[in-house]
């Protein structure tokens, strides 16, 4: 285990200083300066300088300008922008990017620099911005699936356009081989064969007895909920048979993120219409109230906790909202003020993404720090898709794509990190001495603890029932500093989520069979009193 730990830190110091790029995508021309001799770039006081046969200039990316700093200085410069007393040796190095065929051989010189990277090629000085995305036009973009793209101009399954609608106005869902486009009616593609199950085109000429459908959600045995402006229907696939189970009082807005698990676990459908925030039994579908008087205006509203107790949702005033679960059903934690108003919320591990018609925001939730106007375009509502690694966004003109969001958190597009090629040798001392500090931390923790995988579960497992109310993933993840992915393997059969619900649901029968207060119950299991109540048969049987 400690050679493995030694092996891998070293090896990731050898990388980081190899390739300090590595994990950031291609830069995109900004600027190129053709009219002076440019002989090298400095990074000084976190702003960048340039050596030229014109004097000592500084750049400003974002007003796409020069201006002069020292006339009388001529040439190359030092670190502290005094003359260079090396004179005008030329020495080519490797570019830190992909360059034309002009410029690729002849760099001298380059410097990183918040969202931008300088090079120096044949004399003359290119500007690149560093872009944490990519981008495909593809005209107005409202839905996103692993093989489908819905758009206001044709919907496309694969390279495959449908047939049956030009436009979809709504959600796509794939489950297992087939595909549910949301069109304000509702298709069904299966072996690339297209069938209309309700037709409403928004026509005066449309039936439209089921209102404009949005969203389709699977609930078993082909059993569905479906999401219309009028509530929602209990849809039957094979009979096409559509039941309204909830009338909607304003807007329908299920609760993302975990609703999967809600539903296939739990039989639960949590969603907010209006100022009431609901759960939806999907096998007696019968609704509860969670909460009356949810009165803030939520236009879109997340699960960030797999044990539901953390929330966050876009609110009135332009207001992000962070809520947790009590036993009175869920209560304010914070609010933070964003910079515009938003429709549609994500997130990938610590990081939300607030996506509205002036564009798109990033929200870090460990530090609180808001990244404003991270892409600027008009984005649609819920034209959202995250695979394992990348997250999509629709916007009026086509897909953005964040590749790898989990190394943008500490890449240059949060956190301004900057690099200079005249300090590198410095900073590689650096990068070394942190590596080999924290291997030798590592190794004095292994030593000082040496603990099994075993052990460490039991310590998680001794860890989730001291704290039993409170615990979530998140504070495991925290409490003994691994990923959710690593506790999962620590021992075979070992999930913390399920043993966290292993140990409410006993503590939950424990009690109940006390006869003790359900409000009591609720604080000792961090279950809701609503939820105890209507689970009580099912705890006590168990």
């Amino acid at each position: 285990m400690k050679k493995i730990i030694l092996f891998y830190l070293l090896l990731l110091c050898k990388v980081s200083l190899a390739n300090p790029t590595s994990d950031i995508p291609s830069f995109e021309v900004k600027e190129v300066h053709t009219d002076k001799i440019f002989y090298n770039v400095i990074l000084f006081e976190n702003d960048i300088y340039v050596g030229t046969n014109d004097g000592v200039y500084i750049s400003n990316p974002l007003k796409g300008s020069l201006t002069i700093h020292n006339k009388s200085i001529i040439g190359t410069i030092k670190s502290d922008l005094s003359k260079s007393s090396s004179g005008l040796k030329i020495k080519f190095i490797v570019p830190p990017t992909i360059l034309s065929e002009n410029y690729k051989n002849t760099v001298t010189d380059f410097a990183y620099n918040k969202n931008y990277l300088y090079v120096i090629s044949k004399g003359d000085l290119l500007i690149f911005e560093n872009k944490p995305y990519t981008f495909s036009a593809h005209g107005s973009v409202r839905s996103i699936t692993k093989n489908t793209l819905g758009t206001y101009s044709g919907v496309f399954i694969g390279d495959t356009r449908l047939k049956k609608t030009n436009y979809t106005d709504g959600q796509i869902k794939e489950f297992d081989s087939i595909a549910f486009v949301c069109y304000n009616g509702l298709i069904v593609v299966k072996d690339s064969e297209e069938t209309i199950l309700y037709d409403n085109s928004n026509s005066k000429y449309s039936n439209a007895e089921y209102g404009r459908i949005s969203d389709i959600f699977f609930i078993g045995d082909s059993h569905y909920l479906v999401i219309s402006s009028y509530g929602i229907y209990r849809y039957h696939f094979t009979t096409n048979n559509f039941d309204l189970v909830y009338s909607a009082n304003k807007r329908i807005i299920p609760i993302k993120n975990k609703i999967d698990n809600r539903i296939l676990n739990n039989s639960e459908f949590h969603f907010v219409d209006g100022n009431n925030y609901l759960s939806l039994n999907t096998t007696s579908f019968k609704t509860s109230v969670i909460q009356d008087n949810f009165n803030f205006g939520i236009q879109d509203m997340l699960e960030c906790s797999f044990d539901g107790s953390i929330f966050y949702a876009i609110g009135k005033n332009n207001t992000l909202y962070k809520f947790k679960r009590s036993a009175k059903g869920v209560d304010v934690v914070k609010t933070y003020q964003m910079n515009s108003a938003f429709h549609t919320i994500a997130d990938v591990e610590d990081l939300i993404f607030l996506t509205g018609n002036e564009g798109l925001t990033v929200f870090e939730k460990a530090i609180e720090k808001t990244h404003p106007n991270f892409i600027i375009d008009e984005f649609n509502s819920s034209a959202v898709y995250k695979s394992d690694k990348d997250i999509s966004f629709g916007s009026i003109h086509g897909v953005y794509k964040i590749k790898n969001v989990s190394n943008l958190k500490n890449s240059t597009y949060l956190r301004n990190t900057v690099i200079n090629v005249t300090k590198k040798l410095n900073i590689d001392i650096i990068i070394i001495l942190i590596v080999l500090g924290t291997c030798f931390l590592i190794l004095r923790i292994i030593r000082k603890k040496n603990l099994s995988n075993d052990q460490v579960v039991e310590h998680i497992k001794r860890f989730i029932i001291k704290n039993l109310n409170t615990v979530t993933l998140y504070t495991i993840q925290e409490k003994f500093d691994m990923d959710y992915n690593a506790i999962n393997s620590l021992q075979k059969g070992f999930s913390p989520a399920k043993f966290i619900k292993q140990e409410r649901n006993n503590k939950a029968k424990v009690l109940f069979l006390k006869d003790e207060p359900i409000s009591k119950i609720s604080t000792h299991t961090g279950y809701s009193e609503s939820y105890l109540l209507k689970n009580k048969y099912n705890f006590l049987k168990a």
